[in-house]
């Protein structure tokens, strides 16, 4: 008996481990592909912004007909291009001037000298930067420039001009590039024409070009400046174009490496009409986020469990086999010696009692581990579900909506597996708090926020009073936002739908007392003794009861803060209210949880 309860232990634990497994393989590749999405979109968004702020500008020369220098420093000024828009070196405007004398065009107003257009040499027609701010060093060395002698800029600035609407460039070393370090470049064009609006036919929008608007901007800077410093676990590469090729790489953060990164994601961008080829994959720091490294513990645990499981069953089978040598003895006894039959009597109920007291034991064990089975074996079932509409159905939305049930059974899984350790750690006194001085409305609304979809999904009113912001607590912001979300958890799950619950926290002295109130169920007074012990469950039918540990857990996380949780109730059908007091300082020997 004992090794077939341990073989089926075993492949329980097989089973378990390989739906666990399939689901963080998902949950990385997911976890991947969004970063991936969210990258494109910034940069998108920030080809677009580009885009627009030119627009802009085309709407001043279109406005005013003449703009000064002066207007258009204001105007640029204005918009805070290096604190808003990293990347960006800067909005200027080029203007057609006919051909003429080759080396100078009077294109400045007021007293300022003509400008030198360079390089020199006569041409059909000059395309000289005029206006270029923010005006530094770096632009200060671009103006005059006739953008329209370098084939890659004017390819750009033709194509801009024959179609009315902005065009990027391909790759190219800006001449703002003076120091040693240069970076890859491009610059979005936009014409403006003579009258404002863009003229109909191609033939017009060439003869009635007045100039350009346009911006550069160094790719570097361009990537630090949507995604920050940069995911560290994911590298980029970007190329101009849709091919890999070396001449096309804009920018690189890849590094040599031995091993092949273990997610790669290729993204094609349309940037101002021109195509892009964005090429993420993932560095060694983003597969150590993955949950691969709980496996060998879930393995250890499962292998322990299991080991356990087959202990059990053979102290019980002893413990059987003990109790029928005592009853051969007690009817041999009673045959032999007559005299001994008090005694016999005496042994027959100590062992009654001893069959009680273990079948009582056995009967708690037996509730236990069928509710955890219960528990984990439910999600079990639509993560199998998930697994096999993914499989199957090329819908994306229906894939999508199968990822999101896979992710959230999941999560119920890990939340259920943390609660037990939580119970195993403060039991054994293993767990360290990780003390900060932090806002109780900061850690109020985390609880607040990460309990809200069980509310909305149950339908019920929530009602929050606000506390000042000034109320500072030291504690774990962390285990004190998991008392929080555990006493919102219960009142959500034993409050009908559609009920109302309501959450209250003020500062009282040395001390901070959140209240949550709900108009569920309520406790009878047995019940209010016993409600914060473990395993203890008001109502096994009320809807994601769990296990019976949240508030018993919650309740020895608050003695480590030197704090504790009163029930409260008027009688069944009265609601409860639970209310979690805190000092707001730390204490000086924090109390050890009750076990």
């Amino acid at each position: 008996m004992p090794t077939f309860v341990f073989l089926l232990a075993l492949l329980l634990t097989a089973v378990l481990l390989a739906s666990v497994t399939r689901s963080i393989s998902a949950r990385d590749k997911a976890a991947f592909e969004a970063e991936a999405t969210r990258t494109a979109d910034a940069i998108r968004e920030r080809i677009d912004t580009t885009t627009t702020l030119l627009q802009g500008a085309a709407g001043l020369f279109a406005a005013r007909g003449e703009v000064s220098r002066e207007q258009f420093r204001d105007y640029v000024a204005q918009l805070g291009l290096r604190e808003r828009y990293p990347g960006i070196q800067g909005i200027g405007y080029t203007a057609r001037v006919g051909p003429g004398a080759a080396g100078e065009a009077v294109v400045r107003d007021g007293d300022d000298p003509p400008l030198r257009v360079w390089p020199a040499g006569p041409r059909e027609e000059y395309h000289a930067i005029v206006f270029l701010e923010p005006l530094d060093e770096r632009n200060q060395a671009a103006i005059g420039y006739d953008m329209f002698t370098e084939p890659t800029r004017r390819a750009a600035m033709a194509h801009a001009r024959d179609t009315g609407a902005a065009a990027a460039s391909g790759k190219v070393i800006l001449v703002q590039e003076i120091d040693a370090s240069k970076q890859a470049g491009f610059l979005i064009y936009l014409p403006v024409y003579r009258g404002g609006a863009a003229p109909r036919s191609q033939e017009e929008r060439r003869r009635e070009l007045q100039g350009f608007v346009y911006a550069p901007l160094r790719v570097g800077d361009l990537l630090h400046g949507v995604r920050g410093n940069g995911v560290r676990e994911v590298d980029l590469e970007l190329y101009d174009g849709t091919a890999q090729e070396p001449e096309a790489l804009m920018w690189s953060t890849a590094e040599t490496s031995s091993q092949p990164p273990a997610h790669a994601s290729t993204r094609q961008l349309d940037v101002a009409g021109r195509p892009w080829l964005l090429v993420m994959s993932s560095r060694p720091a983003f597969e150590a986020l993955s949950h691969w490294r709980l496996v060998p513990w879930l393995v250890v645990v499962s292998l322990a469990a299991s080991v356990l499981l087959a202990w059990i069953t053979l102290v019980q089978a002893r413990a059987r086999q003990d109790a029928e040598q005592a009853a051969l003895e007690r009817r041999a006894n009673e045959l032999a010696l007559h005299a001994s039959e008090e005694r016999a009597r005496e042994r027959a109920q100590q062992l009654e009692e001893l069959y009680g007291r273990q079948r009582e034991s056995e009967q708690r064990k037996d509730e236990f581990l069928a509710v955890l089975a219960h528990e984990l074996r439910n999600p079990l079932a639509p993560i199998r579900n998930a697994l096999e509409i993914l499989q199957r159905a090329p819908d994306p939305g229906l894939a999508q909506r199968s990822r999101d049930i896979a992710q959230r059974q999941l999560r119920h899984l890990v939340r259920l597996v943390d609660d037990l350790l939580d119970v195993s750690r403060i039991s054994r006194g293993k767990i360290a708090l990780q003390w900060q001085r932090v806002s109780a409305g900061d850690v109020l609304e985390s609880a607040v926020e990460t309990s809200r979809p069980l509310f909305e999904r149950r339908r019920h009113e929530l009602v929050v009073s606000p506390i000042d912001g000034a109320v500072e607590i030291e504690c774990d912001p962390t285990r004190v936002a998991q008392i929080l979300t555990n006493l919102l958890n219960n009142a959500a799950h034993y409050t009908p739908e559609g009920g109302r619950i309501e959450v209250e926290a003020n500062a009282d002295g040395d001390t901070v007392r959140i209240a949550v109130r709900d108009n569920g169920l309520g406790l009878s007074p047995q019940q209010l003794r016993e409600v914060f012990e473990l395993f203890v469950q008001v109502d096994r039918n009320a809807k994601g009861g769990g296990l019976g540990i949240g508030l018993s857990l919650a309740a020895r996380l608050a003695e480590l803060h030197g704090g504790r949780i009163e029930a409260r109730s008027d009688g069944l059908g009265c609601g409860a209210e639970f209310i979690l007091i805190l000092p707001r300082g730390r204490p000086a020997a924090p109390p050890a949880a009750s076990s």
